[in-house]
């Protein structure tokens, strides 16, 4: 059917689209509040803007670190990765806004089920709040994690009069992620619902890390040690599992973003338009050539060298490495065949990510750059490195003999022989350290840990002194601004209560 389009003032032209849904005639049942909760979720999932573990927001998160370093190619990457971005870097401007999308999202459910209690049922309402305040507090620690003193928003608003607000501090906006995190798990189930969904171990577990960031060690202890027991049923599988399709919301698997071949074939989108599909490119973005791949990242030699340190019971190098990395070692396979087949001999001496890479079930990555491997947020592995860093370091608790047997959890899953250093805090943090650098690399995890350690410094500097050069121009009056991204130059425009970043 042809549309005629006619340029004219009649009233009654001016007419709203009956398909379009407002504010006003959205919130009708609860399948209207079923499809905001699913919302919430695409802007941890954004591809190329910022969301928190879409392909851009991991390279973020991964860059700043010692374990991979990145090439030229994405400006705004290699300026995290050497210390040269401003507050005018569009990814950390987008991973800064894709938070607030979120937050702006949870809000609007949590007034709208205020007004809406007559038309939904008490159980309803109860399942929507606690995955709701889950989803809140998770992106109000990541928010203030990545960007320290950031406003906190609890209300959704559209009048321009609420707009400007001051910064709160990262311990109140971490306070409130805990209020939140606490009433969520009140409302969850111990098995989630579905696929993708929080859980009240999810929840416990995000406590316990934002606890454990806050160095309330005690704190930690009583929202992780339970996880480790029934009614809880987590525990460590093959360390191969959980990144791959093929094993998806195993029983390590605390909280994880579903990334599915669902919806469009625009993997570039916003992952909210009707052509954009939930899948990423991440496996593409880190291979070699070789295999189709961009080859963005590799690890570095300062990594490599904490993957070969140890040998596992049968003098195997470490599966979790060999299961990370792939490199010049006998029987190494890459993509299906063995690594000196795939490349020439002047590139044996390369290293490359396998971690949520189709190594071992593709010849190449395809060209369509679509991975529908999940993204594994919380897994049980971190609970058990989180306690045994508590009963470390906890002045009222520390208990070193227990400290060692979480650690030998994670050892023997390795099939590495257990624990055997010196029964003192400093020998068990230093294999601490080492084994979280082992076990979540390029997780996102590495330079968090290196940060509030006080150990950012130290690593950069024996890694590449190039980049511990830049970064060290980044002190000011005591402490170091590249230690957070600033908040963004466009915030700062538009909120007039909001001030800079430290030291930007």
């Amino acid at each position: 059917m042809g549309i005629v389009l006619l340029s004219s003032c009649d009233a009654q032209l001016d007419q709203v689209n009956p398909n379009a849904a407002t504010e006003e005639t959205f919130w009708q049942n609860e399948a209207d509040f079923e499809k905001a909760l699913v919302s919430c979720y695409t802007p941890l999932k954004n591809a190329l803007n910022g969301g928190y573990y879409g392909t851009r927001g991991v390279m973020m998160r991964i860059a700043r670190a010692d374990e991979v370093e990145f090439r030229n190619d994405i400006s705004e990457v290699y300026q995290a990765c050497y210390f040269t971005n401003s507050n005018g870097n569009s990814l950390s401007q987008g991973m800064f806004y894709q938070f607030y999308n979120a937050l702006y999202r949870t809000n609007s459910i949590l007034q709208r089920l205020e007004e809406k209690q007559e038309i939904l049922s008490a159980d309803f309402i109860d399942k929507v709040k606690g995955e709701c305040l889950f989803i809140r507090g998770f992106y109000l620690f990541q928010l203030a994690k990545e960007f320290k003193d950031v406003p906190l928003r609890l209300t959704a608003s559209q009048s321009p009069s609420t707009f400007p607000l001051a910064k709160s501090t990262q311990q109140e906006v971490w306070n409130q992620a805990l209020v939140d995190l606490d009433a969520a798990a009140s409302f969850l189930p111990i098995q989630p619902t579905g696929k993708g969904k929080p859980s009240k171990g999810a929840a416990y577990a995000t406590m316990g890390k934002i606890y454990l960031y806050m160095e309330e060690y005690d704190k930690a202890i009583k929202v992780l040690e339970p996880l480790t027991h029934s009614p809880y049923t987590y525990k460590l599988v093959d360390f191969a599992w959980n990144f791959d399709e093929a094993h998806e919301n195993n029983e390590e698997s605390i909280f994880e973003l579903l990334i599915d071949q669902v919806g469009g074939t625009d993997v570039w989108g916003d992952g909210e338009n009707i052509n954009s599909t939930q899948t990423n490119s991440r496996p593409v973005e880190y291979a070699a050539e070789e295999v189709g791949g961009w080859f963005e990242a590799q690890p570095t030699q300062q990594m490599m060298d904490i993957f070969l340190k140890e040998r596992d019971k049968d003098g195997n190098y470490d599966y979790r490495a060999r299961m990370s990395v792939a490199w010049d070692y006998p029987e190494c396979m890459y993509y299906l065949r063995p690594f000196r087949d795939v490349f020439p001999k002047a590139d044996w001496n390369t290293y490359w990510i396998l971690k949520y890479q189709n190594w071992n079930t593709m010849e190449r990555e395809p060209a369509s750059c679509m991975s529908s491997i999940n993204e594994r947020a919380i897994r049980y592995a971190e609970v058990l490195l989180q306690l045994a860093e508590c009963y470390l370091f906890s002045p009222t608790q520390k208990d070193l003999v227990k400290s060692v047997s979480y650690i030998n959890e994670i050892r023997r899953r390795a099939n590495l022989n257990d624990y055997s250093g010196a029964m003192t805090e400093n020998a068990i943090f230093e294999d601490l350290e080492h084994q979280r650098a082992i076990e979540f690399f390029v997780e996102g995890e590495r330079f968090y840990d290196l940060r509030r350690w006080g150990l950012l410094e130290e690593r950069l500097k024996t890694c590449n002194p190039v980049r511990y050069s830049q970064f060290m121009t980044g002190v000011v009056n005591g402490t170091n601004r590249y230690y957070y991204y600033p908040i963004p130059a466009k915030e700062l425009e538009t909120n007039d209560l909001c001030t800079p970043s430290e030291g930007w």
